[in-house]
């Protein structure tokens, strides 16, 4: 599944890089899209010693999405947790909502970002330059395709880290 997942990221890398990645939009409950997203990837995860945490508000407000792109997006936030986590195994998945906005939260206790480079990490192949960062493999696509899929959806993404604390994803999307 990790090297469907890495194949895929290329493709839509390459086809947003030609100015062909097209979206699907339709009405639909961000809550459902991270639920499924988990069921098919709980298990490996659990099976790597991980605690998965999820917690999703119940009737939150539609989104108008491309549901694949952000399933695509939720399964990149889930693959860096579990490859950048240290000796904590846990991560936390949360769908609330604020304001006007559906919130998709993905957040791991691992090796974190320096503030240093927190802007950076959407870049296309950016990867950490020190540290552990190094001995996981990546192609530093994947934050970089979780911007794209978020900014076409008109919304945005934050990352709150402290290095040896772990990383907050947190992507909003406007809810109608």
């Amino acid at each position: 599944s990790r090297l469907t997942q890495l194949i895929n990221n290329i493709l839509d890398f390459s086809k947003i890089e030609a100015g062909r990645r097209e979206y699907q939009f339709e009405v639909a409950d961000a809550g459902q899209i991270v639920e499924e997203v988990i069921r098919t990837y709980e298990y490996p995860i659990r099976n790597d010693g991980f605690d998965l945490r999820v917690h999703i508000e119940q009737n939150l407000p539609p989104v108008r999405v491309d549901r694949g792109a952000i399933s695509q997006a939720v399964l990149n936030l889930l693959n860096n947790a579990v490859k950048y986590s240290d000796s904590v195994k846990r991560i936390d998945v949360s769908v609330p909502s604020e304001s006007a906005q559906i919130l998709i939260d993905v957040a791991d206790q691992g090796i974190g970002i320096p503030a240093s480079e927190q802007t950076r990490v959407f870049d296309k192949f950016y990867r950490i330059s020190t540290g552990l960062v190094h001995d996981r493999k990546g192609t530093g696509l994947g934050l970089t395709l979780v911007k794209h899929i978020v900014d076409a959806h008109r919304g945005a993404v934050r990352l709150t880290s402290v290095p040896g604390k772990g990383s907050r994803f947190t992507i909003e999307l406007p809810a109608i």
